[in-house]
């Protein structure tokens, strides 16, 4: 009988909509169903604090110290960040208690005990991968999130800091989606769905590419951020339209795609801190929304051909944008690997019509799309890659999987591949040296590891002193790849 384990995942996102928390049962090496879900809305004033925290670790180059001296100076208050970090989690426990109880009177969960590990991803502040700095020397990452602190909270154990581990042994941190994609991909090819990619769309976008080399069966999981997906539209539907997002595409779809804007869009939004162009490098890369940069012409404040754009014209042409990058990531597809056929979307950058429209559009041309005259080449190769093939384009619900659940089902599977001590990320898909054992596992205060069914697991595997003993976090509201973890 395979082993099962029951994870509740949690994400929170650059967007910093809310909380998207799932329930799922992962067999070992099998299915992977999901139990439950949901769904709860970020406080305004809270998403706020983390704007102004991203903000002053940017201007601090990740310093925490200062950017929590700072913080504190502009609210008058020295331990702002800790309450803010306090409303966080709280946020945090109050999503997970309410939907494990609607699981309980729903009838899918008998107690909350049957919840074996939470997969906590924490709020990504700051980004700084070895792709940037030449060298994993000066590599960081920053998630806001005390793993200890919630399990103390919950009751159940705790798994976070899943990037940390791979910024440690030279990989990029990011993306940690496609060993989830690879497990969800194994469940689809036993349904006869193979190779398959997985586009993911939030604040940011990125991709995973599970194939197989031309004429080998084995499979490879290839996978790499994409660049900014809601970043722009979200930001003109809040600055423009006093809207979270563009509602149904309401707005671009009256607009038209302009390619001077979109030309723009490409060469100048997505500039690294060593000024090159994100979008132009080559993978493994992982990006970060600090690099996304609001160009004056979209934001209607220059002039583009002449005049400046309606907002109609720059929103249609940021969810273009939004679909051209994940476009143009396909082109970066080895040319001895078989480009899938099939496209599992998710994530909630793709409720958007528009967006979804122009990337169906963009893959199975009806009419000549807007493309850039650099590209023409590479996307005239795509399209003949995919020659006679029928291209499906569907939400992962059509293979099976909640496309809305997907980012928090990632952390579920961390959490139950580390407590079954296998990788979660590849030298392929984050550069990382080998693969990698990612997460920090934390049993609630004063309980006794063994007396939980993943510290009776981890016990029996020999796994379970070291975690236990494993050296803390310097700051424990923080992921442990702050700058300077080097030197620690």
């Amino acid at each position: 009988m395979k082993e099962h384990l029951i994870a509740l995942g949690i994400m929170t996102g650059n967007s910093l909509d809310g909380v998207d928390i799932v329930i799922t049962d992962f067999a070992r090496g099998g299915a992977i169903i999901d139990l439950a879900s949901g769904f709860t809305p970020f406080p305004s004033n809270l998403a706020d604090g983390v704007r102004t925290l991203r903000e002053l670790l940017r201007i601090h180059n990740g310093d925490v110290t200062k950017a929590d001296t700072a913080f504190g100076e502009a609210q008058n208050d020295r331990a702002a960040l800790s309450r803010l970090h306090s409303e966080y989690l709280e946020l945090i426990a109050q999503a997970c208690r309410s939907t494990i109880d609607r699981a309980i009177q729903d009838g899918i969960l008998a107690n909350r005990n049957l919840i074996d590990v939470i997969g906590f991803h924490g709020q990504t502040c700051a980004h700084l991968p070895p792709s940037l700095t030449k060298a994993s020397a000066s590599s960081y990452t920053i998630q806001l999130g005390d793993g200890q602190a919630l399990a103390n909270m919950l009751g159940i154990p705790v798994i976070y800091d899943f990037r940390s581990d791979d910024i440690m042994h030279g990989g990029e941190g990011a993306p940690l989606a496609p060993l989830h994609h690879l497990h969800l991909a194994e469940v689809a090819k036993s349904h006869g769905v193979f190779p398959i990619a997985f586009a993911n769309a939030g604040n940011t976008g990125n991709l995973s590419i599970i194939t197989n080399r031309v004429g080998h069966k084995a499979a490879l999981t290839l996978g790499w951020d994409t660049g900014p997906f809601n970043h722009f539209s979200d930001m003109l539907a809040r600055e423009e339209c006093h809207k979270s997002h563009d509602v149904d595409g309401a707005v671009g779809a009256n607009g038209t795609v302009n390619k001077t804007l979109l030309q723009l869009l490409f060469e100048k939004s997505a500039i690294t801190s060593d000024g090159s162009n994100f979008l132009t490098k080559q993978p493994p890369r992982s990006s970060d929304p600090q690099w996304y940069r609001a160009l004056p012409e979209l934001l209607g404040k220059a002039p583009v051909d002449g005049a400046p754009l309606s907002l109609p014209d720059r929103m249609r042409t940021a969810e273009y944008f939004a679909a051209y990058c994940v476009m143009h990531s396909l082109t970066l597809v080895p040319g001895d690997c078989e480009i899938p056929s099939h496209y599992g979307l998710c994530g909630g950058g793709w409720k958007n019509p528009v967006v979804l429209s122009a990337f169906r559009e963009l893959l199975n041309p009806t009419a000549p799309p807007v493309i850039l005259d650099a590209h023409r080449a590479a996307y005239k190769q795509l399209l003949m890659r995919l020659a006679n093939k029928t291209v499906m384009v569907e939400l992962t619900s059509a293979y099976g999987f909640d496309p809305q659940a997907m980012e928090a089902r990632i952390f579920g599977d961390a959490a139950v591949h580390r407590v079954w001590n296998q990788p979660f990320t590849l030298p392929q898909t984050t550069g990382v040296k080998a693969p990698c054992v990612c997460g920090v596992v934390k049993f609630p205060k004063d309980s006794e590891p063994k007396t939980f069914r993943i510290g009776a697991i981890m016990d029996a595997a020999g796994t379970l002193y070291e975690a236990v003993h494993a050296l803390p976090a310097k700051d424990p509201r923080f992921s442990r790849a702050l700058p300077g973890w080097q030197s620690a």
